[in-house]
């Protein structure tokens, strides 16, 4: 049974989704600074740098910049102007939201936006030429004037009237946010994108449980955007028992730690650093003689799983390194490479294998769409200032002082 559970106990809004028991992604959001991709906004320009950006003032702490010369629009931008954009990514350290004109609706099967040379596109995950043919003469024949569409992944054999129904569907959401900018106050929220819901929701879900009376109605229409005749399956939580039971918070708790231990009786070490992530892949306890090597092979599947699911689960990104046990057959390392492949092809988020480097180190890239999970949930600890360890004898005092 798949589930997706939306906590908004304490700072964070929580949301996971849950496969027979077991956690398999999860998002996290501090309440106070929640992702706002996909927004639209009413926002005031606030100065313009010649030939550069036109930083603009949409309510949030820091202004947010937007390409003046992907506007083509430099000479009739100036300070005080009123202009509906869009955020296209979240603030960062001292960097406010990159900001677009473009503006992008998403749907369920398809991705409109203004164009005014009809522009159709497909998913490039949609691989057969017959089906994108198919799709793109759908669109030409349905899609207005000054638009352009994308057809998404989830618009494979879907059939014309589904495609079209979303498709006016969005053109309605695009008109009412284009006609509701100019009677509203600037700076202003226009539209609100769930971009959580959206990255989770599948129709294979069964059930989305809420412990939020106020989020209810909100997300029964956004389940129902996204997954017709789904919004029947939302529900609020109820009754005493917290909406993360304890099962899972261990799971959560699992997926913040250095040290995740094998069945095997190996286990890996991941350390997240600035610059990338580096994974190794320990034996433990030792392995015999007999039958080393496929010992080894197994060791370092069960390895490759698990690490896939903690790739997913904490939300790595950028280059991440991982040292599995050495093997010194190219058939078994071919074979762990093929595996490894089947289990990260399982993530939403686009993830590549480069290869190995001479020094027998895998190397993957992940693309980086939100903070790491422990980025988000853990602070830096005031005694070891981030290092991850205290001066020796340190230790022992704090325990003394504990007790």
């Amino acid at each position: 049974m798949k589930r997706i559970l939306m906590d908004s106990t304490g700072d964070f809004y929580r949301t996971a989704m849950v496969e027979n028991g077991k956690l398999v992604d999860l998002i996290a959001e501090r309440k106070h600074s929640r992702s706002i991709t996909g927004n639209i906004y009413l926002g005031v320009v606030k100065n313009v740098l010649p030939n550069q950006f036109a930083f603009v003032d949409i309510g949030q702490a820091k202004n947010g910049f937007l390409n003046v010369v992907e506007m083509n629009r430099k000479k009739t931008v100036r300070s005080g102007h009123q202009i509906v954009v869009q955020a296209r990514k979240d603030p960062s350290g001292e960097k406010g939201a990159s900001l677009s004109e473009q503006l992008d609706i998403i749907g369920r099967f398809v991705v409109l936006f203004k164009n005014d040379t009809a522009e159709v596109g497909v998913s490039h995950k949609i691989k057969d030429a017959r089906e994108r043919d198919r799709l793109k003469a759908i669109a030409r024949a349905r899609l207005p004037a000054g638009f352009g569409v994308i057809l998404r992944t989830s618009s494979e054999s879907k059939t014309e009237e589904e495609i079209c129904a979303d498709m006016d569907k969005q053109v309605a959401v695009y008109k009412n946010v284009v006609e509701k900018g100019p009677m509203l106050k600037a700076p202003c929220l226009i539209y609100q994108e769930n971009n959580v819901l959206r990255e989770l929701l599948r129709e294979d879900v069964d059930e989305v449980e809420v412990n939020d009376p106020s989020q209810l109605e909100m997300v029964k229409e956004e389940v129902e955007h996204c997954v017709a005749g789904l919004g029947s399956a939302v529900k609020l939580h109820e009754g005493p028992a917290p909406l993360f039971d304890a099962n899972l918070e261990r799971q959560i708790k699992k997926a913040l730690e250095k040290k995740i231990n094998l069945d095997c009786g190996g286990f890996l070490i991941i350390e997240q650093t600035e610059a990338c992530v580096i994974i190794d892949v320990n034996t433990g306890k030792y392995i015999g003689k007999r039958n080393r090597r496929e010992s080894i092979l197994q060791a370092n599947i069960e390895a490759a799983k698990e690490m896939a699911a903690q790739i997913r689960l904490r939300n790595l990104s950028g280059m991440i390194i991982i040292d599995f046990i050495n093997m010194e057959f190219e058939e078994d390392i071919k074979r762990l490479y093929g595996f490894f492949s089947q289990e990260i092809a399982k993530d939403r988020i686009k993830t590549n294998i480069i290869g190995m480097t001479e020094l027998g180190l895998m190397q993957i890239t992940r693309r980086k769409t939100r903070e790491s999970l422990a980025r988000i949930l853990l602070e830096e600890c005031p005694c070891c200032k981030g290092a991850g360890f205290l001066p020796a004898g340190q230790s022992a005092k704090l325990g003394a002082q504990a007790d």
